[in-house]
């Protein structure tokens, strides 16, 4: 009988952290810091789960502007901490200091410290073992020495047939449905977009609209209330039915209300939206001292609007994926994102019945991921997610995947990667995450609480099936 010291032991919690390092090949299931020699349970699972297809159900377009890089460039666009750079000096400083001459760039220097306070971010970032560890990971696919000099002089030599090189990638990620959150674009038109859609083909690009792309331009406008909330409407059901997300159809919707404004309350009554329109109208250009003042402007106008975009997708059967968790410090409040601020709009009741869209909380609420498995357990409409926890907390995801698995059913949880600006955060996420499902399958099965079909079953659900029921994908 396994005793709960060998079942710990089997996850790496009791005992030592790091067992053997197994650094494999390119290519091979198993490649990585193993916490252990794998036992023939585990092996077995990850010689299976990693030959299998994957859905990423969150993410986002990739174009070509990384397709040169330096070393210093690829740490600035894949740190978590560099991802809102901009925030961290006044209004467009960050972009004149990128795009300035070597006068420019001293002068912004002197005055706000750019350089320096870039530099220190891309040191610390490069020194965690995310990004060590990601440079093996590259290292073994591109044929060179896990050294970040030689990691980008590959990566670039690649990078002069870079649509080529992201095909790749996808092609041994093996993804077969690409859920993109249009939101953040990275600039990219509706061509570009289209041209990225091309790239990953046979994956198939399926685009995901957000509430706030539409909201962030009307409320730019002067408009009545009554034709605002109107114009609105029209936008969100061609978001949905027509070509109004980037030139195609979308197959569900994604609200990063989340951060600004904390817990979210569905509101169906016009009067104290149009009465918030009213104020925002007038404060929208104020600038406040307290961050936490410019959060609330406009709240009861966008929880009304919120609410409208929930009904569109309620009609169709079409999920609403929330930003919950992570973060993107210092332009968001970080505290405004716990999973279980989100329950208001899981019931989203009316007239005493509980009417329950799909909600999708995306990045695993991390770091509260065992909120939002326990919000998945709870509530039938509610679904877990995995992005950007994985591949960012690497390792640890072995931990977090049990954690997710202690509560959240098999039938509701989602894979995800949340990649952006750079294409090797798919294949990273997909790499990274079928080997710690694997491991942490491997864990149930040896403890005796699931068998292999039932490990193997569960890991179809994550990686591909759940994608495609929750999102009403015919035929896949």
């Amino acid at each position: 009988m396994t005793t709960r010291r060998g079942f710990l032991g089997r996850a790496g919690i009791a005992g030592g952290l790091f067992g053997a390092s197994t650094l494999g090949r390119a290519g091979s299931p198993d490649q990585g810091l193993a916490l252990e020699p794998l036992d023939p349970v585990t092996e077995r699972l990850q010689v299976a789960i990693a030959a299998m297809p994957i859905d990423d159900t969150h993410c986002h377009p990739i174009g070509d502007r990384d397709a040169q890089t330096t070393p210093d460039g690829f740490i600035e666009r894949i740190a978590l901490s560099a991802f809102p750079g901009p925030s961290y000096f006044p209004e467009g400083v960050y972009d004149r200091w990128h795009q300035g001459s070597a006068a420019v760039r001293a002068e912004l220097d002197r005055q706000f410290g750019v350089g320096k306070t870039l530099g220190v971010i891309n040191r610390q970032f490069e020194s965690t073992v995310f990004f060590k560890y990601l440079l093996k990971e590259l290292a073994g696919f591109l044929g060179c020495k896990p050294k970040l000099g030689e990691v980008i002089e590959a990566r670039n030599a690649r990078g002069k047939n870079y649509f080529s090189y992201i095909h790749d990638l996808f092609r041994d990620a093996r993804i077969e449905n690409a859920m993109i959150d249009t939101g953040y674009s990275d600039g990219l038109d509706a061509a570009g977009i289209r041209r990225f859609a091309e790239a990953i083909a046979p994956t198939k690009a399926r685009y995901i609209a957000r509430v706030e792309t539409i909201t962030e331009e009307l409320f730019a406008e002067n408009l009545p209330y009554a034709e605002l909330r109107d114009r609105y409407l029209a936008r969100v059901r061609d978001a949905l039915d027509g070509t109004g997300n980037f030139g195609g159809r979308s197959y569900g919707m994604k609200s990063y209300l989340l951060p600004d404004i904390g817990l979210i309350k569905p509101l169906y009554e016009d009067e104290p939206a149009a009465a918030s329109w009213e104020e925002f109208r007038k404060t929208r250009t104020t600038i406040y001292p307290d961050r936490n003042d410019v959060t609330v402007r406009g709240k009861v106008l966008r929880e009304r609007f919120l609410t409208i975009a929930l009904e569109e997708c309620l009609v169709r059967d079409m999920p609403m994926q929330f930003h919950a968790g992570d973060g993107e410090a210092p332009s968001v409040t970080l505290r405004n994102q716990s999973p279980y601020n989100l329950e208001e709009v899981a019931r989203f009741d009316r007239n005493g019945l509980l009417r329950m869209p799909k909600i999708i909380p995306i990045h695993a609420g991390y770091p509260l991921v065992s909120e939002a498995a326990w919000l998945s357990h709870l509530y039938p409409n509610v679904y877990f997610e995995t992005s950007l926890m994985t591949p960012f907390i690497h390792h640890g995801l072995l931990h977090r995947y049990l954690e997710m698995m202690e509560a959240a059913p098999l039938s509701k949880i989602l894979f995800g990667s949340d990649a952006y600006n750079l294409p090797e955060l798919y294949w990273l996420a997909a790499r990274w995450g079928k080997r710690y499902l694997a491991r942490a399958l491997g864990v149930y099965v040896n403890g005796g609480l699931l068998d292999e079909t039932e490990a193997l079953e569960g890991a179809r659900l994550i990686l591909h099936l759940n994608n495609r029921k929750v999102y009403n994908l015919a035929g896949g």
